[in-house]
């Protein structure tokens, strides 16, 4: 890592630490990752290099799509060193935002769906090159100077185009968790990330989390009762899930209040909505259906758009890419 000049630390998690570096051959300004292996379940942990290769792979796969943080470089170094060399993205994560910016305002339905779409179309690239993310959050996304998203945090991702089930279920934060992982699904595929997207498209137009469980349990109640789960018991591989029975046993379900709680949005928004927050994976919106919906085709208008966001939606807020990408 000689080719790299060390300007200051950033951030420190479970899963590594995080460098603001200088390449001194270009003198470009990038994040740089090393990695600690053997820490987390589904991420670093067992073969680390496995994983690290994971992570590398995806990034090298999706390389130069606009909302996709781009690999810069990749390096292993004896002494189980794991180094991974990004662009640094000068802006908060879109988390720190809602949480400390807007502070329980949710977003204008123009704004986010403009920044719906920039997520829907990464997370397309990814799968596509033949990825899932299994880690999608308002802290995995981070905001750079013009006012655009970029996903990052790759550590979780895996291959769907060569790997064969079973996979790991303790994937993805609890809130973002689709159901089918809850319920112990190792069959899953893409389409998690899509219920994760649903949640934070919920979490821009209301201003806050839309499940915020306190455990699984709680997680798999708080979903349910708010979309119902009719749909998810006629799913034919609902019977199979390890914990199937415990969700049934659970009280009796309301049929869906999802439109009670977003009362305001459009009914092409709400088709999107209801699309990504389908409890059957099987009825779930892909990402390219999502992006042919109503919702995504309508042409914004700037000024309009300018207008119902009352000026910029994302105050200057000086932060780094470590916000996203350390876990």
């Amino acid at each position: 890592m000689e080719h790299y000049e060390c300007i200051g630390k950033i951030g420190d998690g479970a899963a590594g630490v995080v460098h603001k570096a200088r390449d001194r051959r270009t003198g470009e300004i990038v994040a740089v990752k090393r990695l600690r292996g053997g820490i987390i379940a589904g991420g670093y942990g067992g073969d680390t290099d496995e994983e690290f290769l994971r992570e590398v792979r995806c990034l090298e796969a999706c390389r130069g799509h606009s909302s996709l943080v781009e690999l810069r470089a990749a390096h292993r170094e004896s002494g189980a060193a794991y180094y991974i060399v990004m662009e640094y993205v000068d802006g908060p994560s879109l988390g720190r935002v809602l949480r400390e910016e807007r502070r329980g305002r949710p977003f204008p339905e123009a704004e986010a769906r403009r920044l719906m779409r920039q997520l829907v179309d990464g997370v397309r690239a990814m799968h596509r090159a033949g990825f899932m993310h299994r880690d999608l959050k308002p802290d995995n996304v981070v905001i750079d100077a013009h006012g655009d998203l970029k996903i990052c945090d790759f550590g979780m991702s895996r291959t769907t185009a060569a790997a064969v089930p079973p996979y790991t279920s303790t994937v993805v934060t609890l809130w973002y968790r689709a159901p089918e992982l809850i319920l112990g699904s190792q069959e899953y595929n893409s389409l998690i990330d899509m219920w994760a997207l649903g949640c934070i498209m919920a979490e821009l137009l209301a201003g806050a989390p839309l499940f915020a469980g306190r455990s699984e349990m709680d997680q798999l109640n708080r979903v349910f009762d708010t979309v119902g789960m009719q749909d998810m018991r006629s799913w034919p591989g609902f019977a199979r899930l390890p914990r199937a029975e415990s969700a049934l046993c659970h009280r009796a379900r309301p049929p869906s209040r999802l439109r009670e709680k977003f009362p305001t949005l459009s009914a092409a928004g709400f088709d999107v909505l209801c699309g990504l927050l389908a409890c059957r994976p099987d009825m779930r919106l892909s990402a390219s259906e999502a992006l042919r919906c109503q919702w995504f085709t309508e042409a914004d208008a700037p000024d309009a758009m300018a207008a119902a966001c009352g000026g910029a939606c994302f105050p200057p807020c000086v932060s780094s890419v470590a916000d996203a990408i350390v876990v």
